[in-house]
């Protein structure tokens, strides 16, 4: 993960609404941020991340829970990451944040094995997926955290996936 803990929220607030800025040369990232959120395991703690979530008007596109006997790892995506970062800091949840992409899935049965087969003659390592719970752009969409982000992007917009970014995933006004 990206950032520490408690690090100054403004200023990741700053670096996240930078991170899918266009260029006079229309280079755009198309990367999400995923917000983790370190919990003990104890009973009604997603509850309480999800309560503050929606206190803040924070709508979650993605979720992901890994639990092991004394914590879970609840990873994230949401409509405005640097709003939900500091709503959850403000509650004291420890939060980080990283880089992932969000790749829909081509049409077809072997939508998703298209997907991994473009991953892996790129040479780009998995390191895990989860999928979206809404549909942007009304397509499938599964989030895929990889070992090199910028290779990965080459490799599925050659395969002629689309990639889903910050954008995509904002409140419509």
């Amino acid at each position: 993960m990206d950032a520490v803990p408690g690090s100054a929220g403004p200023r990741r607030a700053a670096t996240i609404r930078a991170m899918s800025l266009r260029t006079e040369r229309d280079y755009e990232d198309p990367s999400v941020t995923q917000i983790a959120v370190f919990l003990q395991n104890r009973v009604g703690q997603l509850r309480e991340v999800l309560r503050c979530l929606d206190a803040a008007a924070i709508s979650v596109h993605a979720l992901s829970v890994t639990d092991s006997a004394d914590f879970a790892v609840v990873r994230l995506i949401v409509d405005r990451p640097a709003s939900a970062l500091e709503a959850l800091e403000r509650e004291a949840f420890a939060v980080t944040e990283s880089t992932v992409l969000a790749a829909e899935i081509p049409e077809g049965r072997a939508g998703l094995l298209g997907l991994t087969r473009a991953l892996i003659q790129g040479e780009v390592n998995i390191h895990y997926l989860y999928p979206m719970l809404t549909l942007p752009n009304g397509r499938s969409v599964v989030v895929v955290h990889v070992d090199a982000v910028p290779t990965a992007i080459e490799v599925l917009r050659r395969s002629g996936c689309r990639l889903v970014d910050e954008q995509d995933l904002a409140p419509r006004e």
